[in-house]
């Protein structure tokens, strides 16, 4: 079940607790405690793009993206090694620097591949998935080690 409580919700986990969502993302640690402690069990959000330097290349298993960045790869080289995570499906988030400008959010890049970027967000560890499993940082590959 989902940390709003809701039995039917149909996204669980991965919507905003506050009342702007994305729009309230804040690097406050006040706010943040205030927050972890009216959500204990909420998940974590972090916003991609300029906001917060960041972008993500999210791949999903479950639609395609293992093939699919197996292909991307093949055509244009191999991911550099950057902060990459586990995600609770199965998948992976690789953190990258955003290189400047604007770089739009994108879905389906290509099948599996979602492109995180300016006005978007990730779930991030230590976080619960609907499946049961966490997102964890991949062994090595935490923000710490590289």
């Amino acid at each position: 079940m989902c940390s709003c409580g809701q039995s039917n919700c149909s996204s669980p986990g991965k919507h905003p607790r506050t009342a702007n969502g994305l729009k309230d993302a804040t690097t406050d640690h006040y706010q943040i405690a205030d927050w972890w402690r009216e959500w204990p069990t909420a998940n974590v959000g972090i916003a991609t793009g300029a906001i917060s330097g960041i972008v993500v290349l999210d791949v999903d298993p479950r639609h395609g993206g293992n093939e699919s960045l197996d292909r991307l790869q093949s055509e244009g080289g191999m991911l550099p090694i950057t902060v990459t995570v586990c995600t609770g499906g199965g998948g992976f988030h690789f953190y990258f620097q955003h290189p400047g400008g604007t770089i739009r959010n994108r879905t389906n890049v290509r099948p599996g591949i979602d492109f995180r970027g300016d006005g978007g967000y990730v779930v991030a560890p230590p976080s619960n998935h609907a499946s049961g499993d966490v997102y964890r940082f991949d062994e090595g590959r935490g923000p710490d080690e590289i």
